[in-house]
Formats: structure tokens, C-alpha cells, sequence
């Protein structure tokens, strides 16, 4: 007997409409496998996996040979209605069914990992009732056995200031269920809370269901498991248009402040301290379409957004408002060493120097620009790797600069007549300037086209340095300190106190 892993379409309902016990034919067609009669026998362990957005594990079969029809067929033996989560199993499963999910339909599994799943997939549908897809009453959750840890939270800063750093650190913990999702101009409230899709059925008949989205999703999850805590981060908040996509659930975020009797049910705080009606959501949350909609008290949110995109979509006072606003403040106290302390390039200044010294010149620009503020350098816009230095790109004894041996070994490749020593040499060239270039193209150019759009003087020598193209080639193509001669002489002098007079 083997064990696998039989991967399905997220929309495929066929397996639910198929009862315990009977079976199910499989299409030959599978990725990965030119005829799975070569992979399957009978008396294989199978489990169907739903490859979706949200990743579960929802059906167990048993594999059977038809001889008269020569085909496979499956017998399903066990079905959850909601589904195991890929992420409750070990971190080496989860590895391998990322892996190969896209490009196989059927992956094999041990048999201590088959169990582990099966495990998974038995608690979860014991822990609330024994419910399978075939019990239609649905089992009233103890809200007063729930967490009450829920809240929302909207951290917002400068890029890269450590927004996220401050989720994964402060918000998460180690036995939390975490989503994630970014907002961004196109989203919909659709998209987010669900919508009504045509579904192919086991007839290949064509019916409409409704799909959930991720806040139906993972609420749905959250009021099923009392116990867990939940959390939805929403990255990149005020870059979609955060209202309109929220729509009618935004009335779900005024939470309860002590606990509140409702219906004969007391609720814990945390709570959606309405309910709303939404009938859809309601059927796959409660089974109940009647019932009233309300985020329980084990479910956070935690979004973030950057204030320098303030001008993409605004966020109203009365959404701000159901929100804990919190600052990431912008500076190095809790930054790694090994980032505050990194070089830039040759220049023999640190990272937290120039960010500190630029930040400074960018708030007292605040005359020239509104919300200067705003257009600072986030202590974290860069990574260690963005300013290491590559050595390679230092020019070789008998050239002045590195931009005249480049440009001669430009020349004689346009000619055809170089010597494998010279091509090897502007190969290594090329490598090593794509490298060197990342803390220029990243940096500088915010600088140049964003924080002093309209008053470059303020920063950059402009008496000599007439467009971004010049000074990104000015400081790539410079050495040591002279590649901060793109500045202004007063800049430079700040990041080098000791050439001062």
C-alpha cells in the first residue's frame, strides 16, 4: 500500500456531491503522469487536497480497480466540511506539496504523513460536533470558552521603518493562525469578502455558488476554532481603496468594550459589537443564512500603511476611527547592528549615518515640500547585501577610472577583436556593477525623484549635475568618497566631518 496526495482545482465540488462510501472515477489526464494506472493501484491511500488560496486537505479515498471498465476509481471514506490546513502539518510536508503542487496532480506521501494528516483532518471535525459535509445542522460555538485577544490595529510610517518587523515581533505569536493579503487599487470588495461564481458540477452542469473570499475565510476559521487566535494582516492598507472594500463589514469592526449579552448568547470582548446580515456569508460561516454576522473575539486585524502614500487613498475619520493607530517610529534603536554599522560600497559611511544625516536635510526641506516628514529614508529601505561593496569593479593599474576601462573593453568587443583575458574581465566588470548599482538605483533615486522632486538643490549639486542619469552614473562609476560628490558641498561635508575647514 503507498499513500499520496491527489491535487484538485480550488472550485472542483465534485468530490462533496459524491456520498461516503461511493465512488468517484479519476481522469486520466493528470499532471506530472502520462497514465496514473502507472502511479495508483488498488488498495492506495489517497488524500484530496484543494490547492487554493486558503490550502486544505478535505477528502480521504480509498483506491479501487474496475476490471470490466479497466479504470481507476476512488471511494471516498472521509470528508471535512471547512478542511486541515496545509499550515498544521510539519514544515517537511508543507515543503514538498509547495513544491510540486503546480506541476503534479498526484504526489507521494509516507505513511506516517498520511496518518498525520488523517489526525489532523479527525480532530478538527470532533472538536465541533462531528460535522461532516452531509450534517446540515451546524453546532452553536461556547462563546464563553472563546480567546479575547481580537483588535484592530493599523501601524503606519515611513517605508521601511519596520512595520512589518513590528507584526511579525509584537502581534504574532508562536501558536497564532496568520493570513496575509495587500491591498492595492484594483482590489474589490468582492475579492475580500466574496463572491457568487459559476461552479461545474459533477454532471458538468453549471451552477453558481458563492465563493468566499479571504475575510470570510478566515473568519469562518477563527469562529469554528474558540481556542486559536487568528490574525489578518493587510499589508499596503490605504493603497486600495480600504472603505469601499471593506463595504458593509466595515460595521463589524466597532468591537465590544466589556462583555454583552445578545439574543441570550453572551459574547466576550472583541466581539463585533453589531451584527450585520449577510446571508452568504452567514451559510458558510453558521450553516444558517438568517444568523448575524459578527467577527468573534479570537479574530485581529493588522494592517499597514505607509504615510508618504497618503495622496494614493485617503482613509476617513470614521474608518481610522475603529482602528488602534499606532507610529513606527523611524529610527535605529532596535535596528541589527550588522545593518546600522554596514558601509556603503567604499565610501567609509554607514548606512545609519547617511540615513540619520539625509533624514535631517529632508525635514528641514518641510518649506519646499508638504508632509516632509513623510519622505524620509526608512531605517530599513535597504538590506546589508544593497550596499557590499564588489571589489571586482575597482579598475585595473594601467586605467585612471573604471569607467575608461570599461568603456575600452566596451570598444574592442564592438570590434570583435578581443582577448579571452579581456572578455572575462568585462564580464567580471558587468557582474560586479550590477551588484554596485542596487544602492544607487534604490536609494539615490527615491532621493532625486521623490523626496526632492521639486527642490533637487537642496540635496544634490545641481550646478553640476543637471539629471538623475548623470548623478546615478556620477556615483556609480566614482570611487571611495568622491562618490558623494553628487551632493551639494555642505552634504558632503556633513557625511565627512573630518574635510571640513
Amino acid at each position: 500500500m503507498n499513500c499520496y496526495i491527489l491535487i484538485l482545482e480550488e472550485k472542483v465540488k465534485a468530490f462533496s456531491l459524491v456520498g461516503h462510501g461511493q465512488k468517484c472515477s479519476v481522469s486520466l489526464m493528470l499532471k506530472g503522469y502520462p497514465d496514473p494506472l502507472d502511479t495508483l493501484v488498488e488498495g492506495d491511500k489517497v488524500v484530496g487536497y484543494v490547492a487554493g488560496t486558503v490550502k486544505t486537505f478535505c477528502y480521504l479515498f480509498d483506491v479501487g480497480f474496475d476490471q470490466g471498465k479497466q479504470q481507476l476509481y476512488l471511494e471516498k471514506i472521509f470528508e471535512t466540511k471547512m478542511g486541515a490546513r496545509l499550515t498544521a502539518v510539519s514544515s517537511e510536508l508543507q515543503e514538498l506539496i509547495n513544491a510540486r503542487e503546480q506541476t503534479e496532480s498526484v504526489i507521494n506521501i509516507t505513511g506516517e504523513q498520511y496518518r498525520q494528516i488523517m489526525s489532523l483532518m479527525m480532530n478538527m471535525v470532533s472538536s465541533w460536533g462531528n460535522e461532516t459535509i452531509e450534517t446540515h445542522e451546524e453546532c452553536e460555538i461556547d462563546e464563553g470558552k472563546r480567546i479575547n485577544r481580537g483588535a484592530n490595529i493599523l501601524l503606519y510610517g515611513v517605508p521601511g521603518s519596520g512595520k512589518s518587523w513590528t507584526i511579525e515581533h509584537e502581534y504574532c505569536h508562536k501558536d497564532s493562525v496568520v493570513e496575509r493579503l495587500v491591498f492595492h487599487p484594483d482590489y474589490t470588495n468582492a475579492d475580500f469578502i466574496g463572491q457568487i461564481l459559476p461552479v461545474v458540477d459533477a454532471d458538468k452542469q453549471v451552477t453558481y455558488e458563492f465563493t468566499p473570499g479571504p475575510f470570510t475565510t478566515i473568519l469562518s476559521d477563527a469562529y469554528r476554532h474558540p481556542m486559536r487566535e487568528y490574525i489578518l494582516i493587510i499589508e499596503e492598507l490605504n493603497r486600495g481603496n480600504a472603505p469601499a472594500i471593506f463595504g458593509e463589514v466595515f460595521q463589524l469592526l466597532d468591537r465590544m468594550v466589556e462583555p454583552k449579552t445578545v439574543e441570550g448568547i453572551t459574547y466576550p470582548i472583541g466581539t463585533s459589537e453589531y451584527g450585520i446580515t449577510h446571508k452568504y456569508m452567514a451559510e458558510k460561516i453558521y450553516g444558517d443564512p438568517a444568523h448575524k454576522v459578527r467577527i468573534p473575539s479570537n479574530l485581529s486585524f493588522v494592517g499597514t500603511m505607509n504615510t508618504s502614500d497618503q495622496n494614493v487613498f485617503t482613509l476617513d475619520t470614521a474608518f481610522q476611527r475603529r482602528w488602534g493607530m499606532r507610529l513606527i517610529e523611524n529610527n535605529f534603536d532596535h535596528v541589527r547592528l550588522s545593518l546600522a554599522n554596514a558601509q556603503i560600497l567604499d565610501t567609509e559611511v554607514t548606512w545609519q549615518s547617511f540615513c540619520e544625516k539625509i533624514n535631517a536635510i529632508i525635514v528641514s526641506n518641510k518649506v519646499k515640500m508638504a508632509s516632509a516628514e513623510d519622505k524620509r529614508l526608512g531605517v530599513y529601505f535597504i538590506h546589508e547585501s544593497d550596499v557590499t561593496f564588489d571589489h571586482r569593479a575597482a579598475p585595473s593599474e594601467e586605467y585612471p577610472s573604471l569607467l575608461a576601462e570599461y568603456n575600452d573593453l566596451v570598444r574592442n568587443e564592438a570590434t570583435g577583436g578581443m582577448s579571452e583575458d579581456k572578455q572575462q574581465r568585462l564580464a567580471i566588470i558587468r557582474e560586479a556593477l550590477i551588484h554596485n548599482r542596487v544602492f544607487p538605483e534604490k536609494v539615490i533615486k527615491y532621493l532625486w525623484d521623490d523626496a526632492f522632486k521639486f527642490n533637487p538643490e537642496a540635496l544634490f549639486d545641481t550646478d553640476h549635475m543637471e539629471s538623475l542619469e548623470q548623478v546615478i552614473r556620477t556615483f556609480v562609476y566614482s570611487k571611495g568618497r568622491e562618490r558623494f560628490k553628487i551632493f551639494k558641498p555642505t552634504v558632503q561635508a556633513s557625511l565627512y566631518p573630518d574635510t571640513r575647514a
